[in-house]
């Protein structure tokens, strides 16, 4: 059953993509039906393709919901393709020990919404949803709620976007709503918000053109370098020798499908490989805007802060 609420507060509708020939207002206008589900209103984070965000614009994202917590049942973040997964994880690590409902949505067709039935739809789903106090980040985009951090992007145009493990499903939306609250991840405590992302940090992809004597000199000037090693089963030999002497200083995340805690690499690399990719990226630049020392950032990279493991 949906929390009891107050009513007097309100769903913020968090736009983080670009609007075509209409002002926001206007927009929502545009879908009467959202009117009668929720008290809905528009806050313009990000009015540019959602191919230009940054994380500077996590970071407003971030800012903008916590100045509006008290006065909120939920947010629903208008979101475009386009990056969505990062921003999505990134939330998920800036706002801790979440108590409300953020919801990122959206559509493949873009923003005229009064022209498009699938952005009405999921906005309508979210609406709805979020009366069900589900205090993490998700998304809807179809008939299910997912935990962002685990989602992953499937590769045909469905009317499921995004798919999860079986336990990363939160809730479905079909003829009535069913929420699967043995799945929600359960945190404590005041919400925590973080302010800056530490920028310095290098990412790299493994294939047998990485230039090797350009990551040496790099190193020095970093505060952190993630190795995309996708479904290699191996590091290279010479980038293992690299490794060796840069990560006496410098904290290393490799992300791996296959790579595995017993195959031989220096003993401070962090090795993850039960995180997507854009969760072990985004979660990387949180911890090291939280610490410097080698052992606690290895350490944070491997607890669990928002239900981002996947079993």
């Amino acid at each position: 059953m949906p929390a009891k609420l107050a009513k007097n507060k309100k769903i913020y509708l968090m736009i983080a993509s670009h609007f075509t020939g209409m002002e926001k207002k206007d927009w929502l206008e545009q879908m009467p039906e959202l009117k009668i589900i929720a008290d809905l209103e528009p806050v313009l984070v990000f009015n540019n393709q959602a191919a230009d965000i940054s994380p500077t614009v996590w970071l407003k994202l971030a800012s903008e919901v916590y100045q509006r917590l008290d006065s909120a049942i939920g947010f629903i973040v208008l979101h475009s393709l386009d990056n969505l997964l990062y921003s999505a994880s990134a939330l998920s690590f800036l706002l801790q020990n979440l108590n409300r409902p953020i919801i990122f949505t959206g559509g493949l067709l873009g923003y005229q919404a009064n022209k498009n039935l699938e952005v009405r739809s999921n906005l309508i789903n979210a609406s709805q949803t979020i009366i069900y106090q589900v205090p993490e980040v998700t998304l809807i985009f179809g008939n299910r709620l997912i935990r962002a951090n685990q989602a992953l992007r499937l590769p045909d145009e469905s009317l499921n976007i995004f798919e999860a493990p079986d336990n990363s499903i939160l809730g479905r939306i079909d003829f009535s709503i069913r929420i699967y609250d043995r799945l929600i991840f359960k945190s404590s405590g005041k919400v925590k918000l973080t302010q800056n992302l530490n920028s310095k940090i290098e990412i790299i992809q493994l294939s047998p053109f990485l230039n090797l004597k350009n990551l040496s000199r790099q190193a020095a000037e970093l505060n952190g370098l993630i190795i995309n090693a996708g479904s290699y089963e191996h590091l290279p030999q010479d980038l293992l020798i690299i490794l060796e002497k840069i990560t006496t200083d410098l904290p290393v995340l490799i992300w791996s499908k296959k790579i595995t805690a017993t195959t031989f690499m220096p003993k401070n690399i962090i090795l993850i490989n039960q995180l997507i990719w854009e969760t072990a990226v985004t979660k990387f630049f949180w911890v090291l805007s939280q610490t410097d020392n080698l052992k606690k950032i290895k350490e944070l990279m491997h607890k669990e802060l928002a239900g981002e493991f996947m079993n």
